[in-house]
């Protein structure tokens, strides 16, 4: 059994512990507070050591707009059965033949060149409608990439086709199943006139 003297010198080691801590964090207190047993205490209001942090310029619209790559210039060499085949990733929601029902997403025949937002027998979205004109070959691929861009609260879960050579192929696709599309911009059509010399 231990000594009184052994019980001592644990108490006594426990004591100058707790006391050690004790004066350690008044020390401390009172080096980031001032006086750490003032009533009104504040900490201070920049850190003893301020961390840099580097923030990058967000990228402006027109630098990520001309990242973007178009399908359009691709559509001519695209081919139908390439279309159907990338379709088939829409075809749980959409049916693209003349009469076809409407699913969770409307019926996809003569959709080039057609109003957006007004398809009769589907009740489409007021973000869809917002977008306003008509299934140009631009907007066609704009939406294809990323419905939530043009359309942010619309119904259409579908990520988006991020390959050009894709979109190219589903608008040649639903080229077939519109009765006269429109003509396709050529890449000469696409580029701006030349300024006239003086």
């Amino acid at each position: 059994m231990p000594s009184k003297m052994t019980w001592y010198t644990i108490i006594a080691a426990f004591w100058v512990a707790f006391l050690a801590i004790l004066g350690v964090n008044l020390i401390g207190n009172t080096v980031m507070f001032g006086n750490p047993l003032h009533a009104n205490v504040h900490p201070p209001e920049k850190p003893g050591f301020p961390i840099e942090v580097v923030e990058e310029a967000p990228a402006e619209a027109g630098a990520a707009a001309a990242e973007r790559v178009s399908s359009v210039p691709l559509i001519a060499a695209a081919t139908l059965d390439e279309g159907v085949a990338v379709f088939k990733k829409c075809g749980a929601c959409h049916t693209a033949e003349a009469g076809g029902a409407n699913k969770t997403g409307p019926n996809l025949h003569n959709i080039v060149g057609a109003e957006i937002g007004n398809h009769a027998g589907f009740k489409t979205t007021e973000s869809l409608k917002a977008i306003g004109g008509t299934w140009t070959y631009e907007r066609l691929d704009d939406y294809l990439e990323n419905p939530k861009r043009l359309a942010p609260k619309g119904s259409m879960s579908f990520a988006g086709l991020k390959k050009p050579q894709e979109r190219a192929a589903v608008i040649k696709f639903l080229m077939s199943v519109t009765e006269n599309p429109p003509a396709v911009p050529t890449a000469a059509a696409e580029a701006p006139a030349a300024p006239a010399a003086n």
